[in-house]
């Protein structure tokens, strides 16, 4: 036999007034990041880009998958790091994209 007990009742507080939660909200369009993210893909030297790069890859932790904005003569990539072999950079996208010819690099806020 199982045995109830009577539990005592919970405090609620009477609501007095109409609530309106969530009916506005407020938006900021940052203008900066826009100009950040140009200002990022400057022109770089051989030397800053494979500073760049060497960071990525000797980080305490996986390189792979590094999320990354690529800037070369031909097209711009936005895709993931899988490796560094040979003077060329290997992406998640199967794309082998020679170090010389990047123009500039950028990691990408996780």
């Amino acid at each position: 036999m199982i045995i109830i007990k009577k539990l005592p009742k919970i405090y609620q507080n009477d609501i007095n007034k109409k609530i309106n939660n969530n009916k506005t909200t407020y938006h900021v369009k940052n203008s900066n990041i826009e100009e950040n993210s140009n200002r990022s893909l400057k022109e770089m030297t051989n030397i800053e880009v494979n500073q760049i790069i060497d960071n990525i890859f000797n980080t305490t932790g996986y390189a792979f998958n590094t999320k990354v904005i690529i800037k070369t003569d031909n097209k711009i990539y936005n895709t993931s790091l899988i490796a560094k072999r040979n003077g060329y950079i290997l992406t998640i996208d199967r794309d082998k994209i020679k170090i010389d010819d990047i123009i500039s690099i950028k990691r990408k806020n996780p």
